[in-house]
Order: C-alpha cells, then sequence, then structure tokens
C-alpha cells in the first residue's frame, strides 16, 4: 500500500513535472532562440576598379589618364570614392601592397560627392499639423575636385629617382643571405630581356580610407626619346592643308623597303626594329589648365591628328577654315617592347587661313536678242562660298568690257535694256566670292549680240 501513490499525490506529481517537459521541448525545437552569435562586419563599398588606365611618354614625362569610377565594386551606384590615386613603380613589385608600400604616389585626384537626389513632389494634402510647404534644403557647398565619370590627366617627369629600379628590403635582405634565399615571383615580372620599365596604376578610395581593386597596370619603358622632328612647315589650298618636315638624325630607318608596284613583296628572316614614325598634333589654345584647388595640375596631351603613328614625313589636314589659325606640332615616335615612346615636339608652325583662291569662271553664258534688249543666261557655279555675278559689256570691237552690275547679282540670268539698236555688244560674267577682300574669277567666254 505504501507503494501506491494516492490519486491525489499523482496529479499532483504530473502538475510539477508538465512545465518542466514543456520547457524542454521549447528548447528542442528553438536550439537558436536567445543565444547571441558573433557580431557582423560591417558593409564596406568600395570603387570598381578603374579599368580606362592610359599612359603615353612623351620626351621626359609620362601622362596617365584615367576615368573616375561612377560605381562601387558590388554594382551599385553611386560610387562611394574620395580619391582616386594614381602610383608608380620602377620595377616589377612583388605584390600590390610592395607597390603601395615603396611605390611613388604620383598623383592624388580628389572627387566630389554626387548631388543629393532631389525630393518628390508631395501628392497628398498637408495635414494640419505641419506647413503646406518645407523650407528648401541647404546646399551643399562646392567641393573641390572632379566628378565621378570625368576623364582626367596627370602627369609625372621622369626625374633620376623614377630611372633607378626599387629594390625593397626584401629582396635586400634576400640578396645578402644568397642565392638560395627563396624570393617570391613578382607581381607584374619584365618580359626577358625587355628595357626596365616603370609601372603605373590608379585605384578608388572610398571615403572611410578604404582601396579599391588597382586598375590593370600599364609599364612605361625607360629608354632615351628619340630626337623631335625639325623644318616643319605649312602649305594649304582651299580644301587641304599640307604638313611636311623633316626626320630627325638618328631616327630608324626600315631595314627592308615595303612591297609596291616596282618592288616585290618579302619576308625578312630577322628580327628588325620597326622604323620610326611621327605624330601630328595641334596645340590648342591653352595646353595647360587647372582644377579646383585641392586637385593636381592636369595637363591635356594633344590628341594625335592621325589615326595610327605615320611612316611618311608628310600629312594632309583636311579641316581649312579661312579665317582661323592652326599651330601644329610633330613627335617622333619609336616602338618599344610594343609600346610607343614619343619625342618632345617639333618646333610649332602656325597658319592662318586666308582666302585667295577665286571661283572657277562661270560657262555656258548664252545672249538672246529681244526688241529694246538682250537677254543673258549661264550655268550656275557650285563654290560653297560664293557671293554672286558681276556682268560686263563693251561695244564691238572693242576690248574693255565695263560692270552693268555695280555689286554682284545672285541669279544666273540678266536682261540688258540699255541697249541701243543696231549696236554689236560684247557680254562676259565674273564670279565673286564672300572673301574680304573679294575673290575674282577669270572672265567666262565672251558672246555677242546684235541689239534690235
Amino acid at each position: 500500500m505504501n507503494a501506491l501513490l494516492p490519486p491525489f499525490g499523482l496529479r499532483s506529481g504530473v502538475r510539477r513535472l508538465a512545465p518542466v517537459t514543456v520547457v524542454l521541448i521549447a528548447a528542442a525545437a528553438f536550439p537558436g532562440c536567445g543565444k547571441k552569435g558573433p557580431p557582423l562586419a560591417p558593409l564596406v563599398r568600395v570603387p570598381a576598379s578603374i579599368d580606362t588606365l592610359a599612359a603615353r611618354r612623351v620626351g621626359d614625362a609620362v601622362f596617365v589618364e584615367f576615368r573616375i569610377p561612377t560605381a562601387n565594386q558590388d554594382g551599385t551606384q553611386p560610387a562611394d570614392i574620395a580619391r582616386v590615386e594614381v602610383w608608380g613603380f620602377t620595377g616589377s613589385p612583388r605584390d600590390i601592397a610592395t607597390l603601395y608600400r615603396y611605390g611613388t604616389l604620383v598623383a592624388t585626384v580628389a572627387v566630389k560627392r554626387p548631388p543629393e537626389p532631389e525630393e518628390e513632389p508631395r501628392k497628398e494634402p498637408p495635414s494640419a499639423q505641419e506647413p503646406a510647404q518645407k523650407p528648401p534644403r541647404a546646399r551643399r557647398p562646392e567641393e573641390p575636385g572632379f566628378d565621378q565619370g570625368a576623364d582626367v590627366t596627370v602627369t609625372e617627369p621622369l626625374t633620376p629617382a623614377t630611372l633607378v629600379r626599387v629594390v625593397t628590403p626584401e629582396e635586400k635582405r634576400a640578396l645578402a643571405a644568397g642565392p638560395s634565399t627563396a624570393v617570391a615571383p613578382p607581381l607584374w615580372p619584365t618580359p626577358a630581356g625587355g628595357p626596365l620599365a616603370r609601372l603605373y596604376v590608379a585605384v578608388g578610395v572610398n571615403h572611410g580610407g578604404h582601396r579599391g581593386a588597382p586598375s590593370p597596370r600599364i609599364a612605361i619603358p625607360l629608354v632615351a626619346p628619340p630626337a623631335p622632328p625639325s623644318a616643319l612647315t605649312v602649305t594649304y589650298t582651299e580644301k587641304v592643308a599640307t604638313l611636311s618636315w623633316r626626320a630627325p638624325a638618328g631616327a630608324r630607318k626600315a631595314v627592308q623597303e615595303a612591297g609596291g608596284p616596282d618592288v616585290l613583296p618579302s619576308k625578312p628572316i630577322f628580327v628588325q626594329a620597326q622604323a620610326s614614325a611621327y605624330n601630328v598634333c595641334e596645340l590648342p589654345a591653352a595646353s595647360a589648365s587647372a582644377p579646383p584647388p585641392g586637385g593636381p595640375i592636369v595637363l591635356k596631351l594633344p590628341v594625335p591628328l592621325n589615326e595610327k603613328p605615320l611612316e611618311t614625313t608628310t600629312f594632309e589636314d583636311p579641316r581649312v577654315e579661312f579665317g582661323a589659325e592652326r599651330c601644329y606640332v610633330v613627335r617622333t615616335v619609336d616602338t618599344v617592347g610594343g609600346l610607343h615612346v614619343e619625342s618632345e615636339p617639333s618646333p610649332k608652325a602656325c597658319v592662318t587661313f586666308v582666302d585667295t583662291f577665286p571661283p572657277s569662271a562661270p560657262r555656258g553664258l548664252t545672249a538672246v536678242a529681244s526688241e529694246g534688249a538682250i537677254d543673258l543666261i549661264w550655268d550656275p557655279n557650285t563654290e560653297k562660298d560664293l557671293e554672286g555675278y558681276l556682268v560686263l559689256r563693251g561695244e564691238a570691237p572693242g576690248e574693255t568690257l565695263q560692270p552693268l552690275t555695280p555689286k554682284p547679282i545672285h541669279e544666273t540670268t540678266y536682261r540688258d535694256t540699255s541697249v541701243r539698236p543696231g549696236v554689236r555688244y560684247l557680254y562676259a560674267v565674273v564670279a565673286v566670292d564672300k572673301a574680304m577682300p573679294p575673290n575674282r574669277s577669270a572672265m567666262s567666254a565672251r558672246v555677242e549680240e546684235v541689239a534690235r
């Protein structure tokens, strides 16, 4: 009897155990509930990589051009970018950290914050508690620097320090320890047998100071630049300006003449250096401009007028505009390791285009006599700057013709009503252009007619 629990005791035991059972079931159903995990790292957005990096070696300077990113690395826009850093490194860095640590910060380009989006107009009427119109948002003060998406060009002069290969402390220790010491291969190795090169990369930095992925590198060979051309001259017609110059002493020449009508094509049996070529540039009105305070001095290098380096010492520019002045320079271009090295510019040659080119003489002049008048008709000229025509008349057999029209007429017909019956008249027409002073064509063929 003592082993049996009374009914009340059994019910009480069930009541005491039930809450414990419920708690255990709940804990089994939600094992992570209430447990504090490790904190998540904050989301950091960095600018996208600059994939538009380009560089040109001109004389003893390197011009680096790039476009500021407009998006982040994850594709979101606008980019969180405070500046763009341009780095230079002579030699072959082991990794990107080595380039940042021992390279040269060539330029820091400040980037403006994008403008804040405008608030959409309110659709529902305002409540009585809030004003009908909000005060205008305060304008953000103008920031120094460039907008996202802008094209920027910076320059670095090649000083004696930049022409020396960078040797890091790690390399010095490895060299001191002996040839058996293992050294990690460089990030961008120099081609075997190639000249020493200076590498350039550009990288965007966000407002928190975090760098994005670096741009693809550009390698500029550090060799002596070629000499510039000389004796640049400019001649022109009404349609084209022709430039000619003299190749510099020491210019590379083609070892083998190219095939042509009188020369059979052939293939060389050894590797030969490419012959010197040339770039023609027009000098802009201002070759240098300064951005707002806080940015580097930006030099805009003129873009060559020729699509690719010229193998001849002449060039034709079809952009003849009368009254305009153009100034040209020419640079020698040598190819080293697949990259172009340009010389300093030649002495500039400037020309102001003056219209000294008369129209062609009118053609098809015909005279028809009628009662008290002689009618003239001729073919129209096709010059774009044509002002009109002067009609000339004389009495046969005289050689001198006098103008009947005091100023040029635009029509290609004329009715002479000042004739005397029975007199034989000579007529000719002259075309006149819009130049100042005007250019006159030669006279048309003369025609004769007797007035009635």
